[in-house]
């Protein structure tokens, strides 16, 4: 390959903006922010940035994307609704959950399962029982294919049936048969998207895989050379492999972003990526992203492998309003000074003067915004507004992080996202977190992350095993490790499997992943268990452990990082200071402008330029 034929794109496309980090040995990094165009082809969006950047096909190297199409599709429900063919008896299923209420206060709980992901006339029992050993019960029934001539063409459809990831007999010929009748379905089979047992979380996970099939093949078709695309468990993989199961891209921006805040933690450390859709929260622990089974965007909880993060629906695109006198919050719209016509959390910081009226290239009307303010509240004042959805993001964040056994008053708070550094400080002083954490380039934050992603690739198996018994997954795991390094062998890439077990106290439904090494002692594997529980959960009780699943992972670098990022240059405005022009310590009140992102100082806060390009904002007294 020439010289010429260097530069490794990372390419983040969010609900709002498409952020470019673009390096290449020898040279600068070259950064880009861009509105994004609805309705543009990716594709041709992508061309068009480097285009700007100034660099031609010939000389890309390697495309990696992350995007967050996956998480706000599902997030405001315009993912496309999935038939369901399942076991006999557990059509309900989507329903029921598992009867449980994360908030045990609230009146109306929303559904385990979103009405418009399963709707009930397209769901489909097939008589035939696997047992829960594996076996076959009952052999399977004859499908109703008559009921899929409904179905619109290139619909979805999820197949679930009951104990399947212990014996996927009979999937495989459900999705034979449908595969004959109906060829241009996109299927999701269970046993693959979700191996793991409890039949309602591996539902709901598969209903969400079939989802999102159709939005991302339209999506993300049409390139000239494949992008390697990052899955929510913060490795890149090649497109048709992550295609293969999308659920894995539920998370894949914000999975971008854990990397980045992982590269600048000090010790622990709470992400906060605020963008216009949503707000995601991460976790960090000694400068290790914590490893997740769940992901959580808004009521839903997907069982899928990632790091540990939760998205809010807020966002600098979340609309506000008034009900009997009260400021609600959502769900989400075009902010009026970008040509929408609904006030949102964007327009009020507008018109309080905290953003530049050019903002990433995008023209911002500081009249439309406060228009749609007055139209709201009968005044162009948003800011109660937007001390609501910094106070509501500040209880959540500090809930998560101490559910996960991480104190806020000790952790940094690492901003990123276009909005997150706006509003750092303010959710930090809530949280009772006293430092927070500013890149050099905070609004790219997720492109940064995606820039220095590894490759790699993960394989699971379930089990229901005491600790003891711990010998019997060492022929499991070298057989996933092979099957592992040999799938990265084909992508061109050598790379070595870790294996990490999902543990529990016997009669614990919850799991924690714990480190594992094959033949090493039963006692330091227990000793490790018993640390991640305490910690996690602020007491380990000991008695008998259990090993509820085996799952093997491969990573490997994919090329050098882009090293330290510049400063964004702004231009200068009344009432804010680029960051640029920063260089001592100074306290708030104060605004600092970056072409990607405002950074805001509140009186209290003291803003530290550091060496390797960060702001360091420290609560002072």
């Amino acid at each position: 390959m020439s010289i010429a034929a260097a530069y490794d794109i990372a390419c983040d496309v969010g609900g709002s903006f498409v952020d470019v980090v673009a390096h290449a040995p020898g040279r600068a990094p070259l950064l880009l922010k861009r509105a994004h165009p609805p309705g543009m082809a990716l594709p041709s969006l992508i061309a068009a940035l480097l285009g700007e950047m100034g660099i031609a096909a010939a000389e890309v190297a390697r495309l990696r994307l992350s995007t967050t199409l996956a998480t706000n599709a599902l997030a405001s429900g315009t993912a496309s609704p999935v038939a369901l063919v399942t076991t006999q008896g557990f059509c309900d299923v989507p329903e029921l959950g598992r009867q449980s209420r994360r908030n045990p206060d609230a009146l109306y709980p929303p559904p385990p399962t979103p009405p418009w992901l399963a709707p009930r006339g397209w769901r489909i029992e097939v008589a035939g029982r696997i047992g829960p050993k594996g076996e076959e019960a009952v052999p399977l029934g004859t499908v109703a294919l008559d009921r899929l001539s409904r179905l619109p063409q290139g619909a979805a459809v999820a197949i679930c049936l009951l104990f399947s990831p212990l014996n996927p007999l009979h999937e495989l010929a459900v999705a034979e048969a449908i595969a004959i009748a109906r060829p241009d379905l996109r299927l999701s089979l269970s046993h693959r998207v979700d191996p793991g047992l409890r039949e309602f979380e591996r539902m709901l996970a598969t209903l969400a895989d079939a989802a999102l099939k159709p939005l991302l093949a339209e999506a993300l078709a049409g390139f000239d050379t494949a992008p390697w695309v990052l899955r929510a468990e913060g490795a890149v993989a090649p497109l048709a492999e992550a295609l293969a199961q999308p659920l894995g891209l539920a998370m894949s921006g914000p999975a971008a972003g854990v990397l980045a805040v992982a590269a600048w933690a000090e010790g622990d450390a709470i992400g906060l990526d605020m963008g216009g859709t949503t707000t995601e929260i991460s976790l960090v622990r000694s400068g290790r992203p914590l490893p997740a089974r769940e992901i959580g965007i808004g009521d839903l909880r997907l069982r899928c492998p990632s790091l540990d993060i939760e998205s809010l629906p807020l966002g600098g695109g979340t609309t506000l309003r008034l009900e009997g006198g009260r400021i609600r919050l959502g769900p989400a719209a075009r902010p009026a000074c970008c040509g929408g016509d609904t006030a949102t959390l964007t327009d009020a910081a507008l018109a309080a003067g905290w953003l530049p009226e050019t903002l990433s290239g995008l023209a911002l009307d500081v009249a439309a915004a406060r228009a749609a303010l007055h139209a709201v509240f009968g005044t162009a004042d948003g800011l109660p507004a937007l001390a609501l959805a910094e106070a509501s993001i500040a209880e959540q964040a500090r809930r998560i992080a101490l559910r996960r056994g991480i104190d806020p008053v000790r952790a940094v708070l690492v901003a990123g996202g276009g909005a997150g550094p706006l509003h750092a400080a303010a959710i930090a002083a809530r949280m009772g977190t006293r430092r927070v954490l500013v890149p050099p380039a905070p609004g790219l934050l997720s492109a940064t992350g995606l820039a220095m992603a590894p490759a790699g690739a993960g394989l699971e198996q379930p089990c229901d095993l005491p600790l003891d018994a711990i010998a019997e997954l060492l022929a499991p795991a070298a057989t996933q490790a092979a099957a592992l390094t040999q799938k990265l062998a084909t992508w061109g890439i050598a790379a070595e499997a870790r294996h990490v077990l999902e543990m529990a106290y016997a009669g614990q439904s919850e799991t924690l992943p714990i480190p594992w090494r094959p033949g090493e002692a039963i006692e330091t594997l227990a000793a490790r268990f018993d640390a991640e529980h305490a910690a996690r959960r602020g007491h380990a009780p000991g008695g008998a452990r259990r090993i509820l699943a085996l799952r093997s992972l491969a990573r490997a670098v994919l090329g050098p990082s882009p090293g330290r990022l510049p400063v964004t240059v702004a231009a200068a405005r009344p009432g804010a200071l680029p960051r640029h022009a920063l260089n001592a310590p100074a306290a708030g009140p104060l605004l600092l402008d970056g072409i990607d992102a405002t950074i805001r100082v509140p009186p209290g806060w003291m803003a530290t330029p550091r060496a390797d390009g960060a702001l360091l904002l420290e609560a002072v007294g």
